[in-house]
C-alpha cells in the first residue's frame, strides 16, 4: 500500500480548516458539515476511507484520531493541518509507521521493576522487526502479548500493572490473529502508555513538593498535554521520514 492522491488530501484538509470544519468527540456532522480528523477525510465514521483514497493504513488514521481527540482543540485543528505536509507525496509507504510509534512511546516509559521490563522489552524489539518491515512471528507476539497480560495481572492494581497491559495491547496489534478486527484499537490503545505514565510522575511530583491537590491535578494536567503533544510530533515526524 503507497499513498496516492496527495493533492486531493491537501485540498481537502484545507478546505475543511479553512472552513472552521474540524471539529473534536464526533466523527462527521453531515448536516453542520463538520467532523473529526477520519471525519473530515472520509466524510464518515470509516477509516478504511482513508486507506481507499489517500493509501493511509486503518491502523495510523485510528492513531492519528486519538491523539488528535486528545489534544487541546486548537492543536488538534493544527495537527490535522499538518498531515498532508507529513505525507508529502504519492508513493509513500506508511504501514510502519505505527510499529515505530510504538516502540518509541514503550521506551518513553518511566523505569520500572525487572519483572515488568521483563515483558515490554521483548514487546519493544517486535515493535522495532516490523518497523523494519521484517517479520515478528505470530506465535512470538503472542507469547509476548500473554506474558504481559500474566504480568499485568500479577501487579494490579499498580501503575506498572497499565503499563503491561499496554505492551500486551501493541502485542496484539501485531498478532495476525487479531490483525482484522482489533489491530487499529489495539495499536490505539497502547498509544496511552506513556500519557498515564507521564500524568502520574507528574502529580506525584507535584504532591511531594506541595500538598495542594490542585497543584497535583495542574501538574497532571500539563505533563498529559505535553504527553500528547510529544506524540503528535513523533507521528509527523514519522510520517515524513517514510518513504
Amino acid at each position: 500500500m503507497l499513498t496516492e492522491n496527495h493533492d486531493l488530501l491537501t485540498a481537502e484538509v484545507k478546505k475543511h480548516v479553512e472552513a472552521d470544519a474540524v471539529t473534536q468527540g464526533e466523527y462527521w456532522d453531515r448536516a453542520a458539515f463538520k467532523g473529526c480528523f477520519i471525519g473530515c477525510l472520509a466524510h464518515s465514521s470509516e477509516p478504511k476511507e482513508l486507506e481507499d483514497r489517500y493509501g493511509v493504513p486503518v491502523m495510523l488514521a485510528r492513531v492519528c484520531e486519538n491523539v488528535f481527540e486528545h489534544l487541546p482543540s486548537d492543536e488538534a485543528v493544527a495537527f490535522f493541518a499538518d498531515f498532508p505536509a507529513a505525507v508529502g507525496r504519492d508513493g509513500k509507504d506508511l504501514t510502519r509507521v505505527v510499529w515505530a510509534f510504538l516502540a518509541e512511546e514503550l521506551r518513553a516509559l518511566p523505569k520500572v521493576s525487572t519483572e515488568i521490563a521483563a515483558v515490554i522489552d521483548p514487546v519493544v524489539e517486535g515493535m522495532d522487526i516490523l518497523a523494519r518491515g521484517d517479520t515478528w512471528p505470530e506465535h512470538s507476539a503472542d507469547a509476548a502479548a500473554d506474558a504481559a497480560r500474566a504480568a499485568a495481572r500479577a501487579a494490579a492494581p499498580s501503575y506498572a500493572a497499565r503499563y503491561a497491559t499496554r505492551a500486551e495491547a501493541a502485542a496484539r496489534a501485531a498478532d495476525a490473529a487479531y490483525a482484522a478486527a482489533y489491530a487499529a484499537a489495539y495499536a490505539a490503545d497502547a498509544a496511552y502508555a506513556a500519557t498515564y505514565a507521564a500524568t502520574r510522575t507528574a502529580a506525584e511530583a507535584a504532591t511531594r513538593a506541595a500538598a495542594e491537590a490542585d497543584a497535583a491535578d495542574a501538574a497532571a494536567d500539563a505533563a498529559r498535554d505535553a504527553a500528547r503533544q510529544r506524540q503528535r510530533d513523533t507521528l509527523l515526524r514519522l510520517i515524513q521520514k517514510a518513504k
